[in-house]
């Protein structure tokens, strides 16, 4: 009877026990799902507080700042301050549902002629959408195919390929002159027409010979002089090699090279990429043991092509704003010998010419990076920048006698395409603060002086649209005398670019109003070049107009408070300077028979591409000390640099 009863108990508790159980199971789905609504509640609230922080700093300059600087601080948590020169998220464009979206860097033109549009216009205005690029398609190529195109005329020949290396720049050397030269006549003596590694090389320097020799008034295709032979070319070319050859390289730089004049970047950049990592394959990046029996010139070639290679690289790069494909540590080769220069004249262009490129490449690859990219930096942006201008001054110093430009004498055009690459660098590297300072221009009273803007600020606005001016009026130079390229797309780069900055100068009280009538003559010269069927000049020349009309809709709405030049504004202290920018100013271009005398005598002999960085602020900023720069007026230079901009690029590219 005992035993019984303990055994109900025992099955009572049990009851009970598994009573609590299934109730307590009941409970904790309960839990976790209130847990996990609060946890959705917390993380709604969290991005709440981050889009509100966001849309604070959209417009750093507009915004009171309570951030102090500290350097100590910085280094102590780890914190990275972030690039004003990009956005929060990267840029993509897309007019097609079907097609991929396209990546717009940053670093690119297009994207600063954006972000200009973005300031400019009005919050109720509409959308800047950025047009397509306009570039020869795989259509067109494809349709050039099925046309017949042969070998020309060993006379024919000779003339194209002469043509093609008297106008490739010196500083990309590609092939040996005059082994290219005599292996066309071997082709034709021995009637070898259908090796395809020749076939290729060759029918790329036909397309490059076409597209400089052919006039463009008389040019009525609808396709850009030489594109058949590129076309051919490109079917010609195997991508894979297991072993490649100098030949297959040459062909790749040849065929990059001609997608300038077919504004097919996208293409050049891989074809680039695909010759550097061929040229990887077989060392062209580390020199050849003497031991290696190896004739000079074979040797010299090697250096040069890889040369070519990395500068070519860095130049679609800072034009595109696409990364470098190598970095300058795995590099081990010697540069390009003076003395291959004069013992092989035949083979070999000046190395001055190369030289000099290449440590403007590694210039421009730095300040894509150290500006434009999204890597965390230790230092602060003012920090980055002194660096790179003094390394670009550098670059100046160095320049041997024949390659600096001199305003007494004609200089060649293979010069002042490096000048002018000079000065889109540090157009390139300090636009970024210009922008900035015409941002908080805009915000603010439009009546506010120069006075507001620190005086490094200034010197470094000064520098920038001093570049513009001497790059806008070296690029007038060559228009007047015949010698800008009517195809390429590197003179309407420098001239949409330098009008953009001048543009800007145009508002601000440290710049000139006056600028503005340098902005119509780079409009122009662009509009002539679009007429002429240069694809590039189209985009930007459509482009330019696009920023000019928020360029006027914004003086309309701020006629009423204009923005005359101070009297007491940060003007460039060279004596004599503001003279010859207002003589220049007076001074009319002419299209016509009937053109204006050479631009550089409006210049004067002290004008030079060392004086965009020659302001005695600007020495200033140069000689101080890291330490001494992250000090130098703190709140002012954290609020203006070292806040990020915050666009949102939905509101520049949409689908």
């Amino acid at each position: 009877m005992a035993k019984a009863a303990r055994t109900g108990t025992q099955r009572s508790a049990s009851r009970s026990e598994a009573h609590h159980l299934n109730s307590e199971t009941a409970v904790r789905p309960q839990k976790r799902s209130i847990a996990y609504l609060e946890q959705l509640i917390q993380d709604s609230q969290e991005l709440h507080e981050q889009r509100q922080r966001a849309s604070q700093e959209s417009h750093p300059l507009a915004t009171e700042h309570t951030v102090n600087y500290s350097p100590e601080s910085t280094e102590a948590t780890g914190t990275t301050i972030h690039d004003p020169a990009i956005s929060e998220m990267p840029w993509f464009q897309s007019h097609d549902t079907w097609v991929l979206p396209v990546y717009i860097s940053e670093a690119a033109c297009i994207s600063f002629a954006s972000r200009l549009c973005q300031c400019l216009k009005d919050n109720e205005s509409p959308t800047i959408h950025l047009p397509q690029w306009r570039y020869t398609d795989e259509a067109t190529l494809a349709s050039l195919l099925d046309e017949s195109v042969q070998w020309p005329s060993l006379a024919h020949a000779q003339l194209l390929v002469k043509t093609a290396l008297g106008h490739i720049n010196p500083g990309f050397p590609m092939v040996l002159r005059k082994e290219t030269l005599d292996v066309l006549c071997k082709i034709y003596q021995k009637g070898e027409f259908e090796k395809p590694a020749l076939k290729c090389k060759y029918f790329a320097l036909f397309a490059v010979g076409h597209v400089y020799s052919t006039p463009h008034d008389t040019f009525n295709a609808s396709t850009l002089p030489g594109t058949s032979y590129f076309a051919r070319a490109m079917s010609l070319l195997q991508i894979i090699p297991e072993r490649p050859s100098m030949v297959h390289i040459e062909s790749l730089l040849l065929l990059a090279y001609f997608c300038q004049f077919l504004n097919r970047f996208h293409s050049a950049y891989l074809l680039i990429g695909n010759a550097l990592r061929l040229g990887l394959s077989l060392g062209l990046n580390y020199n050849v043991p003497q031991t290696q029996n190896l004739h000079p010139v074979e040797r010299e070639h090697r250096v040069r092509i890889w040369w070519t290679i990395y500068v070519l690289d860095r130049y679609w790069g800072s034009k595109s704003g696409f990364p470098v494909q190598i970095h300058d540590d795995d590099v081990h080769v010697d540069l390009p010998s003076a003395s291959a220069s004069e013992a092989y004249s035949e083979q070999f262009s000046d190395a001055a010419y190369q030289t000099a490129g290449i440590k403007l490449a590694e210039i421009t690859g730095h300040t894509t990076r150290e500006i434009y990219s999204r890597k965390k930096s230790a230092e602060s942006f003012l920090q980055r920048e002194q660096k790179l201008l003094i390394q670009l001054k550098q670059w100046v110093q160095s320049l041997p006698e024949h390659i600096k430009l001199h305003p007494d004498k004609p200089n060649s055009k293979h010069t002042v395409l490096i000048h002018l690459q000079f000065s889109y660098c540090v157009i390139l590297a300090i636009r970024p603060v210009l922008l900035n300072i015409l941002i908080g221009h805009t915000n603010n009273d439009p009546g506010d002086s120069v006075e507001d803007v620190t005086p490094v600020l200034g010197a470094l606005s000064e520098a920038c649209i001093h570049a513009a001016r001497y790059s806008l009026r070296l690029c007038q130079e060559e228009w007047i005398s015949g010698s800008l390229a009517v195809y390429g797309y590197a003179f309407p780069a420098y001239i949409f670019s330098s009008a953009l900055t001048l543009m800007i100068s145009s508002m601000l009280p440290l710049g000139d109003p006056a600028d503005i009538a340098s902005v119509d003559i780079a409009t122009e010269m662009l509009k002539i070049l679009s007429v002429s069927d240069n694809l590039a000049a189209k985009d930007l020349y459509e482009n330019l107009q696009r920023v000019r009309q928020c360029f006027d809709q914004h003086q309309a709405k701020s006629k009423t408070s204009s923005l005359s030049v101070n009297p007491n504004s940060l003007k460039p202290s060279t004596p004599g300077l503001q003279d010859q920018d207002e003589s220049f100013h007076r001074s009319t271009l002419s299209f016509g028979p009937n053109a204006v005398p050479s631009v550089t005598e409006h210049l004067g002999p002290e004008l030079t591409t060392e004086m965009a960085l020659h302001n005695p602020l600007m020495q200033d900023f140069l000689t101080q000390s890291a330490m001494q720069i992250g000090f130098m007026n703190p709140p002012e230079l954290l609020n203006d640099f070292d806040m990020a901009f915050g666009w949102s690029s939905d509101s520049l590219y949409t689908e």
